[in-house]
């Protein structure tokens, strides 16, 4: 479960929780689909928009690394709605929620389409989101599970 290995990381962590407002906003904005229970008690409990998380290459399933900047509310909404890729990949099951760090622009889901608890971290390159489907074969999975990555992350500043 992804709130048991964010614990070892919760000292450090520097970012904001999500209000109730924000999970309101989120619930009515993206439908339940894109919001379980487990995700909304994960940013209501734990300080992660703003947050930046670093992962190795070696520790990165596409062997790129990550340097991820987690979303607040608001910018989750926003580029599952408004902006691309999160408009092509969301209404398919992906839950936008961090930003690149290193400036690629390729930012970072959450794949809920399995509808487990501890779902795969993935990076979703904007290249290919004018394509008429998003081609789900260029979707790289960074970590098996959320909580492989809190596993493996460390925090940056």
């Amino acid at each position: 479960m992804p709130e048991l290995a964010i614990e070892r990381l919760v000292v450090g962590l520097a970012g904001a929780v999500a209000t109730d407002d924000d999970v309101r906003m989120l619930t009515s904005r993206l439908g339940s689909r894109l919001t379980p229970d487990w995700l909304l008690s994960l940013v209501r409990t734990y300080a992660l928009a703003g947050q930046c998380f670093d992962l190795p290459s070696d520790a990165d399933v596409s062997g790129l690394g990550v340097a991820l900047i987690w979303l607040t509310p608001r910018q989750i909404a926003s580029e599952a709605t408004e902006s691309e890729p999160g408009m092509s990949v969301a209404p398919l099951g992906f839950i936008p929620i961090g930003a690149c760090a290193y400036g690629s622009g390729d930012p970072y889901f959450l794949d809920l389409r399995p509808g487990a608890a501890d779902p795969p971290l993935v990076r979703v390159p904007h290249d290919f989101a004018v394509e008429q489907q998003y081609p789900l074969g260029r979707i790289e999975v960074v970590t098996g599970t959320l909580s492989g990555f809190f596993a493996k992350a460390s925090l940056s500043v």
